[in-house]
């Protein structure tokens, strides 16, 4: 089951329709000498933002930093003031036309902790952990697949994948959590651009 707290989510502002990628995927090529929409080649199908709700509503996420359910067992209003989690559903598809439907929650991480990014993404018809989302160091984030099943389903296309920001790791440097790391750009930043001075981003 969904953690019942997903019924409560407040909408996001500025959500991209389904299906529709942001306008930085397509400035990204450009800056990398690929014009031809043909070479632009984005497996990944946005599907709904959810929406989004404290931290203190959903103390039971996974791999949540330890200092701060640490730092919860002290303050009942600790989780309050930290940023929020973000739930959005997307697809991937395999090079071999296989779809992957999947789910994933977000946390934006505390900045005054210099947190990277932490959660989850799961298969959303099954419920399947397919990879995990760590804060493993200084505004870092990890992506790690943890679902041999989904591992091996998924078959690379290996292309070029644009990123808008650079602290982020993946733990077995798969195209999946590639993938899964610029879904989660998709979802915080839907209007952003990139200009000649660099990046404009406008948070979703």
């Amino acid at each position: 089951m969904w953690p019942t707290c997903i019924k409560n989510l407040s909408p996001i502002k500025y959500a991209l329709e389904t299906g529709e990628l942001p306008q930085w995927i397509k400035q990204a090529f450009n800056k990398e000498a690929i014009f031809n929409e043909d070479e632009m080649v984005i497996p990944i199908r946005p599907v709904s933002f959810l929406g989004n709700f404290s931290t203190a509503a959903y103390i039971d996420c996974p791999n949540t930093p330890e200092h701060h359910i640490e730092n919860a067992r002290y303050s009942s209003s600790y989780l309050r003031h930290i940023e929020k989690y973000y739930w959005f559903d997307f697809d991937i598809f395999s090079s071999d036309t296989k779809l992957i439907s999947l789910r994933m929650v977000v946390n934006e991480g505390d900045a005054d902790c210099n947190d990277g990014r932490w959660g989850a993404v799961w298969e959303r018809n099954t419920k399947e952990l397919v990879a995990d989302i760590l804060s493993t160091g200084d505004m870092e984030t990890t992506i790690k697949a943890v679902s041999e099943k989904y591992i091996q389903m998924y078959k690379p296309h290996n292309t070029w994948i644009p990123r808008l920001w650079n602290m982020a790791q993946y733990a077995k440097g798969l195209e999946l959590e590639k993938l899964i790391q610029l879904a989660m750009q998709i979802c915080f930043y839907p209007q952003a651009e990139i200009t000649e001075t660099g990046i404009s981003r406008d948070p979703g």
